[in-house]
């Protein structure tokens, strides 16, 4: 009996080093700012058996690359990272805070970006047509977001923003009046 039970109680440890095994992975690619690998490492573990402490840390990767990948500008892969990131941890601030200020850089390197493209498909334009100047209008940005994901976002963010004045209200509650001191 004693022998089952060992051997019952080995296969679990092996079983569960499996599984943490590669969390630690994770771990150590994570210190050492490998943070793609981590991501790795963290969805297997997810994979074998979804834990907490898997779907934590594998958040925490995707905001780290995510961070990496803003400061290097390659703002699409760091919005991706960011959102992948927020399904994970729905309730991270910092991570809110980042995607909305990606986005906006995102938006204000659009409207150069084009403004570039139009100058230089100007440039061959004026040449031919050195009489009529015709100045072009911008064309207005189409967002990757649809019309209905940006009012379920603004949706969400005006609740989450509503609960937090009520949560700040509760705190505060009616303001306390001095005693009285003679």
């Amino acid at each position: 009996m004693k022998g089952v039970i060992t051997i019952f109680i080995s296969f679990f440890c092996v079983y569960t080093y499996a599984q943490d095994g590669d969390v630690v992975k994770g771990n150590r690619f994570y210190k050492e700012g490998n943070y793609e690998k981590a991501e790795e490492s963290y969805r297997k573990a997810l994979e074998k058996k979804p834990t907490p402490v898997a779907g934590y840390n594998l958040g925490n990767a995707l905001y780290n690359k995510a961070v990496l990948l803003h400061k290097n500008n390659r703002l699409s892969e760091a919005i991706e990272a960011y959102k992948q990131a927020l399904r994970l941890s729905p309730d991270d601030d910092e991570v809110r805070k980042n995607l909305q200020i990606a986005l906006r850089m995102q938006q204000k390197q659009k409207p150069e970006e084009k403004k570039k493209e139009q100058k230089q498909q100007q440039k061959p334009k004026e040449e031919k047509k050195k009489e009529q100047p015709k100045p072009q209008q911008p064309k207005p940005q189409k967002s990757k977001l649809t019309k209905k994901q940006a009012e379920q976002y603004l949706k969400a963010l005006e609740q989450k923003e509503k609960e937090l004045q009520e949560k700040m209200q509760k705190k505060t509650g009616a303001p306390n009046q001095p005693e009285k001191d003679w």
